[in-house]
């Protein structure tokens, strides 16, 4: 290893002589907007304050509510970078300038440039995303059991895994539905076939761009199709064909698909264009409706491109609303069309003849709630194992420890005998035993949501040493693209040798370990059981040992997620497509450290139990009363001779831990708000499952109160929490501009080199009467808050400084210079009109992004 380091070591001392002998960064460069993209300024920012979001938060950024919104934002809504210099004017075209545009460049045009979706091809959904869940409804997918948001997360995934096979970040059809890992090769091909024709009933030509084609060709223009599209060109050919006429279909020359060349719009593909065109660029005409891709990016190579706008922001809002009442009117149909499912209680008569007062927290948590959703799974783990035996199969179950542990107890109370046997076999264990090639790397990092991305655990997960994984991390932070970078390091060959050294040592102690513990024959049908969601452990192991061992590896959860990549031969209780379950995990583990590793002799090394000894007397009161009630339940239906269906205790299961999840009682708010969840993965290893009492601030400072835990929901009202539920079952594009339209007036003024610019502007309403506004932070520039036109009294919750990332950088508030101001705390009053609160620029002078101050006040007193 010591080769590694040294070769790392010089590599960041040339880098930062590099660094030291190039050019000053111009911080005056940031007000270039092609420099950083498009901004996202979303007030109070959709992505805010992602690091304060919850494991178990209501909606994950990716949900119904990260949706792009620049384009819907008012002028008086926001204040961005490049609001505050002389930016150059972005050429735009309407639908209804379309026909007559070639008019206004003469004779210069030898090529006319089309976007393929939303410029030439429409299609009937309101969004694209509409696409997925109409393909959803087609023969091919329905029998396959697809939903349309695991088309989605394939494409998510195809996207993360692209870069790290090739480079390239451009994917096909195919790339998105091998992602679909329980389905075979057949049935992957009949998918994506089964998408095209999709395509081709939704798609329709938009009459404007159709003309123009007309018209170009009377005119002896040269005619290209250009998309950012993981369709390929002889895809994308069938899908034109079907909806052009044929003169128009015959004048299209050429048509350029991402795909085919590894490289999109916005990154190299004009440049081939241009080439291929044979025309200088300033011949060549491009029309997109991305201002990015189809404007900005060849624009720079002198093309002269136009940003296709369909709608006005009035109009995109009323459609952007329009689209979310669609989505809702199941709340408002009468049957038959609104489907209503009935609601059964099957425990009623055992929560009558049970002892339950004083109705204890651990009563109400464990036997009343808890209890219901046990002795379901006990039901079914032993159908599936019954189910199993009947084909003949030899089954063994095993419970994964630690949270595994109240599941073995809650088998054997049904069945009245032990069943299966308890084993320590880890997540982390199983994933890091796993690696033995390049591949095995890249699958393992392309499996890592972006939220998640931490390069730490990803270098803990591989293996590395702390020492090399931090020379990895300066030198990928020396890197524009920090991220990219880590992940190219970890594909130099000495640190994939030493990732395959010690994973190779790793599974041998890990097979002493099955070999020792399990008991494994050729030709045995293993079951895995536990908790579960991503079924991580299982696939993993099944990657590593099933062919080895010649067995086949199934798990049966309590909780499965209904993504496409989850492991094969996945049974669960409850499919869900969100994870806040962590109490229940909790409440199923036994007091013990997590496993660390295995000795030579595949003995298990734990570590320290680090939560408290309160939590785990708590824990095992709750694990007393759900056995208790598996017993009083399992004597009750046997003397009365009654046999539930399967679907009704599930159904009565997932209520009663969504009950206790959503709606929890005062009672049990109390007996949990302690709890701790212990993450081997991070150095704080500890973490509070919820903050009641923080609940309150944190509304006032995310960008919507659902990116909270459900608990801490509750504590605000079920209001919120059912708006929560709403907007992640229907993944709804609303922010917090629609939630709630008030709105408080701020005028602020952006002073330089003694100049200064006023803006009026408009704070949206958060929570509890705050309001929140971005506001840009230039180096060299200060913002004056004009407080005193609009208020006498108010208070300043918080002033943050945030990078383009939205993470936060530093507090301003307590620096902030007041004119005519008397402040007490965060309680100030504006003795005048004039009254002025100043944030002075804070150096900024090696950035490279942008950074914004972020303002959280509440009016008291409006100023008459």
């Amino acid at each position: 290893m010591q080769h590694i380091l040294e070769r790392l070591t010089a590599r960041i001392r040339r880098t930062d002589g590099d660094q030291q002998s190039s050019d000053k960064f111009r911080f005056e460069n940031l007000l270039d907007h092609d420099l950083f993209g498009e901004i996202l300024p979303r007030l109070p920012g959709d992505a805010l304050y992602r690091s304060t979001g919850h494991p178990d938060a209501m909606f994950h950024d990716g949900g119904g509510l990260t949706e792009k919104t620049t384009q819907r934002q008012k002028p008086e809504d926001s204040l961005l970078w490049r609001d505050t210099s002389d930016t150059h004017h972005k050429a735009q075209i309407t639908a209804r300038e379309i026909p007559n545009i070639l008019n206004e460049f003469g004779d210069s045009i030898k090529v006319l440039s089309l976007d393929c979706f939303d410029t030439l091809l429409w299609r009937k959904t309101a969004t694209p995303r509409d696409v997925f869940a109409v393909l959803a409804d087609n023969p091919v997918a329905r029998g396959l059991g697809i939903a349309p948001h695991q088309r989605i997360s394939a494409a998510e995934r195809a996207y993360r895994a692209k870069p790290l096979e090739n480079g390239s970040r451009e994917i096909d059809i195919s790339d998105i539905y091998r992602f679909f890992t329980s389905l075979s090769g057949e049935e992957r091909k009949l998918l994506a076939e089964a998408e095209i024709q999709t395509e081709m009933n939704v798609c329709f030509a938009f009459t404007p761009c159709v003309e123009l084609i007309r018209l170009a060709h009377t005119r002896g223009i040269k005619i290209i199709v250009v998309s950012d599209m993981y369709l390929r060109e002889d895809e994308l050919r069938r899908l034109l064909a079907r909806h052009l006429p044929e003169d128009v279909m015959q004048s299209i020359n050429k048509i350029y698909c991402s795909v085919d060349y590894g490289t999109s719009k916005s990154n190299a593909l004009f440049q081939i264009v241009v080439k291929d065109c044979g025309v200088p660029a300033s011949q060549l005409l491009h029309i997109g409706d991305n201002d990015v891709a189809d404007a900005q990016a060849p624009r720079k190579l002198g093309v002269r491109a136009l940003h296709f706008l369909p709608f006005d922001h009035e109009v995109a809002d009323f459609l952007r609303l329009q689209h979310a009442a669609s989505s809702l009117i199941v709340l408002d149909q009468a049957a038959p069309e609104a489907v209503v499912l009935p609601c059964y209680s099957p425990f009623r008569p055992i929560f009558a003849v049970a002892n339950l007062r004083p109705y204890a927290p651990e009563t109400v948590i464990g036997y009343m709630s808890f209890g219901p959703v046990l002795y379901a799974y006990a039901r079914f783990l032993m159908d599936e194992v019954e189910a199993l035996q009947q084909q003949g199969k030899r089954v063994k179950v095993f419970f994964l420890l630690r949270d595994a542990y109240l599941l073995s107890a809650a088998c054997e109370a049904y069945a009245r005998k032990p069943v299966g046997k308890l084993v320590r076999i880890r997540r982390f264990v199983a994933v890091a035993a796993s690696f033995k090639t390049r591949a095995d790397v890249d699958y393992y990092i392309s499996g890592i949501e972006p939220e998640y991305d931490d390069f730490h655990a990803t270098a803990k997960q591989l293996l590395l040493p702390p020492e090399v994984t931090e020379l990895l991390i300066r030198i990928a932070h020396q890197s524009d693209d920090p991220k990219t970078a880590f992940h190219q390091l970890l594909h130099d060959d000495d640190v994939l040798e030493l990732i395959f050294k010690n994973s190779f040592a790793l599974r041998l102690r890990l097979r002493r370990y099955i070999s020792k513990e399990m008991e494994l024959e050729e030709g045995d049908t293993i079951i895995l059981a536990d908790t579960g969601y991503y079924g991580t452990t299982q696939e993993y192991l099944a990657r590593t040992f099933e062919e080895e061992l010649k067995v086949d590896i199934l798990g049966r959860y309590v909780f499965a997620a209904d993504e496409p990549y989850r492991a094969a031969n996945i049974k669960a209780l409850i499919t869900s497509p969100s994870w806040n379950y962590r109490l229940f995990e909790q409440c199923c583990t036994v007091k013990e450290g997590a496993l660390v590793d295995y000795d030579v002799d595949g003995e298990p090394v734990l570590g320290e139990a680090i939560l408290s000894g309160k939590q785990y007397e708590k824990t095992a009161n709750v694990q007393a009363e759900g056995l208790r009630f598996i017993n009083d339940a399992k004597t009750f239906f046997t003397k009365a001779g009654v046999t539930h269906e399967y679907s009704i205790l599930q159904r009565a299961a997932h209520a009663a831990l969504f009950r206790q999840t959503y709606m929890p009682l005062e009672a049990e708010l109390e007996y949990f708000k302690d709890f701790e969840h212990d993450n081997c993965m991070e150095p704080d290893r500890k973490k509070t499952i919820y903050h009641l009492e923080s609940a309150g601030k944190n509304v006032r400072c995310l960008p919507s109160p659902f990116r909270l835990g459900a608990y801490e929901t509750r504590s605000l009202g079920l209001d919120f929490t059912f708006s929560g539920l709403v907007q992640r079952r229907f993944q709804l594009d609303l922010g917090p501009e629609d939630m709630n339209v008030r709105f408080s007036p701020l005028k602020v003024s952006i002073v330089s080199n003694n100049e200064s610019k006023v803006f009026a502007l408009r704070a949206h309403h958060l929570h509890d009467g705050y309001f929140a506004i971005m506001l840009p932070c230039v180096s060299g520039t200060s913002v004056q808050i004009l407080l005193g036109e609009h208020y006498d009294w108010l208070q300043i919750a918080d002033i943050q400084l945030l990078d383009n990332a939205r993470s936060l950088c530093s507090d301003v508030s307590i620096s902030l210079e007041l004119e005519e101001i008397n402040r007490e705390g965060e309680i100030y009053q504006c003795l005048s009109k004039e009254s002025v609160a100043t944030i002075r620029g804070v150096h900024l002078q090696q950035v490279k992004t942008p950074h914004y101050y972020h303002v959280i006040f509440r009016p008291l007193v409006l100023r008459a």
